[in-house]
């Protein structure tokens, strides 16, 4: 039997090999190229969600009967898409975090926190649930690994039961119960007890992966907190450094014109002054030329 939930390494920051996300193609300015980003977010979101949606059908559908391997690898391709699309997410997020740091303006400031915090918080929220999920998927499961071990064994204890269910990480113990199986019945029970094993297990470190997901998106959340702080310190610098630069120039303007009005009246006073030794002169006969 095949995995039926295949690790998906869900810790992007530690994933050396992987491919980086291919990101929209970008058109315009900056704040353009930012909607458009979160565009594909919003809508990859929306995908996750209906994703982690059919895995919930899927597992319910599947939950009382193994017998079918098409159910099971739709099962598998599901699960799979939805954690490598929760991986692509997480790292389109971050990105948009980054380029959060270039913002310059209050009105792009406002526009891309809002925006920024909606998605993360929408994104959170989805983690969270499938996380949910699969913790209760992990539940059923051991319910239905109980059921089907005293199937097998009818004379088995609590103990035997924890130990196959907690314990019993690589089958050790259902190998050696299924040694010592008798009958048909028997045989198949405790065929499908480790098949619900395989099932448990992965859906554990689904679960284990989805909570490193969670975590980092905490502090992806965080880092978005200070990125805003930072960015709303340097645009409040900007704007304020603006307003200075308009009183300087408001301060400038004030005193040439003052002293344009300066120069008007010392001009004023000069052509008075000139006009008055003018008058002055001419009354003392000045000008006039002296007699032969």
């Amino acid at each position: 039997m095949s995995h039926p939930y295949p690790s998906s390494n869900l810790n992007s920051d530690n994933k050396n090999n992987q491919a980086p996300v291919e990101l929209a193609p970008l058109r315009g300015d900056a704040l353009s190229q930012f909607f458009q980003e979160t565009e594909v977010i919003q809508t990859k979101i929306q995908q996750f969600q209906s994703s982690v949606n059919e895995v919930e059908q899927l597992f319910t559908r599947n939950l009382n009967s193994r017998a079918d391997p098409e159910a099971n690898k739709q099962l598998e391709d599901k699960t799979r898409a939805a954690n490598s699309l929760s991986t692509e997410i997480y790292d389109r997020l971050r990105a948009l975090t980054q380029s959060n740091m270039k913002v310059r303006t209050k009105e792009e400031y406002d526009q891309r926190k809002l925006r920024t915090s909606t998605l993360s918080k929408q994104f959170k929220d989805a983690v969270s649930r499938f996380q949910n999920l699969q913790y209760e998927n992990g539940q059923k499961s051991k319910e239905t690994l109980a059921r089907q071990y005293r199937i097998a064994n009818p004379a088995a204890t609590e103990e035997d039961i924890r130990r196959l269910v907690d314990e019993d990480q690589g089958g050790i113990f259902s190998q050696q119960l299924l040694q010592q199986a008798r009958g048909q019945q028997a045989m198949q029970a405790l065929n499908s007890v480790q098949d619900r094993q395989r099932e448990l297990h992965a859906l554990q470190e689904n679960v284990v992966e989805l909570a490193q997901l969670y975590k980092q998106l905490e502090h992806l959340i965080s880092d978005q907190d200070l990125t805003f702080q930072e960015v709303e310190a340097t645009v409040n610098r900007a704007e304020l450094d603006i307003e200075k630069g308009y009183a300087e120039v408001g301060i400038a303007r004030d005193h040439a014109i003052s002293a344009r009005k300066k120069k008007w009246m010392v001009l004023g006073i000069i052509v008075v002054i000139v006009i008055i030794i003018l008058i002055i002169g001419a009354a003392q006969g000045w000008f006039k030329k002296p007699a032969a």
